[in-house]
């Protein structure tokens, strides 16, 4: 498997509307942040987690034309709003997209756009989505990638984390359960959210302090931090985190040797 990180900001992106920096060197390229999804690939399938304001960017940036399956972690705005830009590839490929949540995502999203998932206006909105509704701790394939969902307290709502084999995706989470902590036991690789940075408490998203108390529990050999605001400059995170635990940055690129569990 093939792990690309498409975006890794927070729900602002780097730099903010307003050109707004904040403590991020503009001259770093790595500061330069869209908003967090994931690309995960196998030899024969393409899926991609959250379908963010950036989602066209991202798929132009790749020259990617063909997904197999979305998987959505959780029903806000900055996750799901470019849901319309999947119409094309639908299109393209002549059959509708699959998409994958939990039940609270899949009914907001159903609730907000009617016409994804059903004719409206005598066909003239045709539909492009077929609809998943996943548990929390669901096991299921999209092609020949295997996937497992893992449920995640995002404090406003439940999100979802993800694992494909080694490897394991937690974005916008505040805590995790004892449960999820064991569905993660084993993996190697782990982009997770760390969003409130420094911050002794916590809101919506994890801070430092407890990202490095989860990796200190699992013991990946590599974690890499998502959800990045403008006060987390690239180099200064470097210096202030051990050496197993790295900023991600747009578009990085990490190899899998494609064992699943």
């Amino acid at each position: 498997m093939k792990i690309t990180v498409l975006g890794c900001g927070g729900s602002l992106g780097t730099p903010a509307p307003g050109g707004f920096w904040g403590k991020c060197d503009p001259a770093e390229p790595r500061n330069h942040r869209t908003r967090a999804s994931l690309l995960v690939q196998s030899g024969e399938s393409s899926v991609i987690v959250d379908a963010t304001y950036d989602l066209r960017i991202h798929l132009n940036r790749l020259g990617l034309q063909q997904l197999d399956g979305v998987l959505l972690s959780h029903h806000h705005n900055d996750h799901v709003n470019a849901i319309d830009d999947l119409r094309v590839i639908a299109y393209h490929a002549n059959k509708l997209m699959d998409i994958y949540g939990n039940q609270e995502t899949m009914d907001e999203v159903h609730r907000r756009w009617p016409y994804l998932f059903e004719p409206k206006f005598e066909g003239i909105y045709v539909p492009f989505l077929q609809k998943h509704v996943i548990g929390n701790y669901d096991k299921f394939r999209i092609g020949d990638i295997d996937i497992e969902s893992y449920e995640q307290d995002h404090t406003t709502c439940t999100s979802l984390g993800y694992r494909f084999g080694d490897f394991a995706y937690s974005v916008d989470v505040a805590n995790l359960n004892e449960k999820s902590l064991q569905a993660l036991e084993g993996i190697e690789t782990w982009v997770v959210d760390g969003g409130a940075y420094q911050r002794e408490s916590i809101s919506t998203h994890a801070n430092l302090k407890r990202v490095m108390e989860w990796t200190e529990r699992l013991k990946p050999k590599m974690t890499y931090i998502t959800v990045m605001t403008t006060h987390m400059d690239y180099k200064t995170l470097c210096d202030e985190l051990p050496p197993h635990i790295r900023p991600a940055y747009d578009g990085l690129e990490i190899e899998m040797g494609g064992n699943m569990r």
